[in-house]
């Protein structure tokens, strides 16, 4: 009996380590258009409360201003920017957001300053400055490596998708900026660059799996206007952006040519079309002369 209680006892001690304290759930998501701060940090709060609420532990929330404040503060869960988890594939995915009703979203490049790209030339680029590779990001994944570094004589980069998007369109400090389709108003879309895959919910730290289970499940359901859900977890959209933030060398395409064949036999054959080089036609052997004379 003695020995049951205290095997018991080992199992709760032990239980009772694994699990931490308090837990604490951050957001670093600027390309996510929550419009300001505040609205930022209450879906923070909202899934730290849901999160709580399912495995009892006391949850707190935090929004940071870079990718590097939130991983200095021992954060245990963060809503990640799309490019930025893909930079840091080694955090484990939980889920992928909704957004649209789907887990990524078309970019596009918009301009104020005409309908084609050679407007651009000399003018300045706005983008949203996550720290996650931005250069690679813009000039790669955004441009496909085809546009010369030197081509915008100036990059603005904003700390979210709201002041990228403002510095086009209402402080005209910028005339070109890359934003998800739909997003800015009163822009010309120049061109779509592809797709961008939406944040994505991670565990950071080490920590039961019980734990992160009941954590994922928590927080499919919490909802904002600029974030509709989760869905279960998928890496590939942000494994393919990740290949696509390195640099693409094209190189043309030649067609192999097509073999001649001889057919040793057709030099042995004189063609039926060629006469005899010698030979001249011969139409009269005698001149018949006037007054039918022969000399």
């Amino acid at each position: 009996m003695v020995t049951k209680i205290f095997s018991a006892l080992l199992v709760m001690t032990a239980v009772s380590l694994a699990q931490p304290a308090k837990l604490r759930v951050g957001i670093y998501a600027p390309s996510v258009g929550f419009g300001t701060a505040q609205a930022r940090l209450t879906y923070a709060q909202s899934l730290a409360k849901a999160i709580e609420s399912a495995t009892g532990i006391k949850t707190e929330a935090q929004s940071y201003a870079s990718i590097a404040a939130l991983k200095a503060d021992n954060t245990d869960f963060a809503v990640i920017d799309g490019p930025c988890y893909a930079v840091n594939l080694g955090w484990k995915l939980l889920a992928n957001a909704n957004i649209g009703g789907a887990v990524a979203r078309t970019w596009a490049l918009y301009s104020s300053a005409g309908d084609s790209m050679q407007a651009l030339k000399g003018k300045k680029l706005a983008y949203v400055a996550t720290g996650c590779n931005d250069a690679g990001f813009v000039d790669n994944a955004m441009l496909e490596s085809e546009v010369d570094a030197q081509f915008f004589g100036a990059r603005v980069g904003e700390k979210d998708l709201t002041g990228a998007i403002a510095d086009v369109s209402s402080y005209k400090t910028a005339q070109a900026v890359f934003a998800p389709v739909g997003e800015p108003r009163g822009l010309t879309k120049l061109f779509e660059t592809g797709a961008v895959p939406n944040p994505a919910f991670v565990a950071l730290g080490k920590l039961p799996a019980a734990l992160t289970d009941k954590v994922a499940a928590a927080v499919t359901g919490v909802t904002s206007t600029a974030i509709a859900g989760w869905t279960k977890p998928s890496r590939e959209p942000f494994t393919a952006l990740a290949a696509r933030l390195n640099r693409i060398t094209k190189q043309g395409v030649l067609a192999p040519p097509e073999p001649v064949r001889i057919d040793a036999r057709e030099v042995l054959v004189d063609p039926s079309t060629l006469k005899e080089p010698a030979f001249v036609p011969v139409r009269h052997h005698y001149v018949r002369p006037p007054g039918d004379r022969m000399e």
